[in-house]
């Protein structure tokens, strides 16, 4: 057989593939109702082996999306290293990295990269993708989920969340002062969409992603509605915020923001 017509075949069993799980998650998992919505820390290891969207990250169809999504988000990427504005003497942290496309697309005169995600089966595919600078030790990929993160604080100077759950509070205590954050919702809740849940997971608007990141001690927000979804883009102070600073005068301690779950 020659070679464009296997490449066509794999393309078409490919789109074929893909678009019946799609049609099939749509008819069984669909949107709007209260009884979807998986208890909160449940998001952070939707996508791991065993969870309820494990099929897109294991797999037949964890290996399909793993070639598929560098080359379906290339415009997300573009948007995101353009609001992350990456320096050749940034520390980047790429939560919810998946196969390293964007880690291998826009990050590639980034001083050091780290890649975090719950599949097995994605890191696989982003070492691949990141052998180089692994092999120079510019790279490191690492297993585990964003509730938590497995780093010490103030260790990154910018850090992604591109389709991919993230907790505020943990983001802003692994980023240095001054250090920036970027993440991307591809289905926001918004005025004229107002379904609470979608694919079982809570749908956040604007204004929800505005109290998180300011609870969490973020200043400097930006947020973007577009093409991609929502992107929110803020920085972490390099000085204590006035506000929730300690008061030696009053010998009291202030009460702080909320705490992010």
């Amino acid at each position: 057989m020659r070679r464009r017509t296997k490449v066509a075949l794999i393309a078409v069993g490919t789109s074929a593939v893909v678009a019946g799980a799609a049609f099939v998650r749509g008819r069984f998992e669909g949107r709007g109702t209260e009884k979807a919505l998986p208890d909160e820390d449940a998001v952070f290891t939707a996508f791991a082996p065993g969870g309820p969207q494990a099929l897109w990250s294991t797999g037949p169809v964890g290996w399909l999306t793993s070639r598929i999504m560098p080359i379906a988000e290339a415009g997300v990427y573009r948007t995101v290293a353009d609001m992350l504005d990456l320096r050749p003497d940034d520390t980047l942290l790429d939560i919810g990295c998946g196969p390293g496309g964007f880690a291998a697309a826009k990050a590639q005169h980034v001083g050091r990269v780290v890649g975090l995600d719950t599949s097995p089966l994605m890191l696989r595919a982003a070492e691949r993708r990141l052998a180089d600078r692994i092999a120079a030790g510019t790279a490191e990929l690492v297993l585990g989920n964003a509730a938590e993160l497995p780093f010490g604080d103030s260790t990154f100077s910018a850090a992604t969340a591109i389709y991919a759950p993230a907790s505020a509070a943990e983001v802003f205590r692994v980023l240095r002062p001054g250090g920036r954050f970027v993440a991307a919702d591809p289905d926001p809740r918004t005025p004229k969409d107002n379904a609470p849940s979608s694919y079982g997971r809570r749908r956040w608007g604007e204004a929800d992603y505005r109290s998180m990141f300011e609870d969490a001690g973020f200043s400097d927000l930006m947020i973007r509605l577009g093409r991609g979804g929502l992107f929110a883009r803020c920085r972490k102070p390099t000085a204590p915020n006035p506000s929730t600073a300690f008061d030696p005068d009053s010998q009291q301690e202030p009460s702080g923001s909320a705490e992010i779950v």
